[in-house]
């Protein structure tokens, strides 16, 4: 049976951002499914007018979408790692019963998780300046580099930057009022990722995450990393994360 494995990106970000784990996951015999949310309206420069009329629902129901396409072709309901912002969809695809496995890697949280801080109020400080839902933004340079760059080395910075793309402000709001998840409907395993020297999602905030979930009728797993931040998809001590997700996916898999 094929082992399909939906890989799901943050806000800002594409499907390249898997590029660093994918080939780990691919040579543990997944096949690996790494979807642009919206790529004809999310651009890196002159976003269309179109974008701002999507939220976040728009961004959860392409992704169950995906989820249900890909268990129609192989038989089977696809495992999910969400990271960032798609850590928070991904949850929302176990709570709708659309998934095998999840990993939630340093997720944006539901909203009785969340936690306000100095460092992510600075990452983001455009966009809370900005606090307009009918416009797009894409996350200021030196906000990028402080709280999601902070662990990666200075001369790959404008490089990543290159690749970050607009969202639309309503997405961002939604994201910032927070959605309410039901642990008690999640059925399958988890694991939750947080990273300690994280400013964008901070860690604190991700243990919340963590315990809410190690309460559902599954309960869940948690793991953090000390000596990581929020680019944990590629930064120094992304192949030891990545080892150690392909052997918790294996471990609670199907029939184990």
């Amino acid at each position: 049976m094929t082992k399909s494995l939906l890989m799901i990106h943050g806000i800002g970000c594409g499907g390249e951002v898997w590029h660093r784990m994918q080939p780990g996951f691919e040579a543990a015999g997944w096949t690996c499914n790494t979807p642009t949310l919206f790529p004809d309206q999310r651009a890196r420069e002159n976003p269309p007018a179109s974008l701002s009329d999507l939220g976040l629902d728009d961004y959860v129901k392409s992704m169950a979408d995906t989820a249900r396409q890909l268990s129609d072709e192989t038989g089977a309901k696809p495992a999910v790692i969400g990271h960032s912002m798609g850590g928070l969809i991904a949850q929302c695809l176990v709570e709708q019963g659309l998934v095998s496995q999840a990993i939630f890697l340093t997720p944006a949280q539901p909203k009785d998780c969340s936690a306000v801080t100095l460092p992510v109020a600075y990452t983001f400080l455009n966009i809370l300046i900005g606090r307009n839902r009918s416009k797009a933004y894409k996350v200021w340079e030196s906000g990028f580099r402080y709280g999601v760059l902070n662990k990666v080395p200075r001369r790959r910075h404008a490089e990543i930057y290159a690749d970050a793309r607009y969202d639309s402000g309503k997405v961002y709001g939604d994201i910032a009022d927070g959605i309410e998840i039901d642990e008690t409907l999640f059925t399958v395993p988890t694991l939750t990722i947080a990273a300690t020297a994280d400013r964008a999602t901070p860690a604190k905030a991700v243990r919340k995450v963590g315990e809410k979930y190690a309460k559902s009728p599954v309960a869940g797993d948690f793991l953090e990393y000390k000596n990581n931040a929020h680019w944990i998809v590629d930064e120094p001590g992304t192949d030891m994360v990545v080892a150690d997700m392909v052997a918790w996916l294996e471990r609670t898999g199907p029939g184990n």
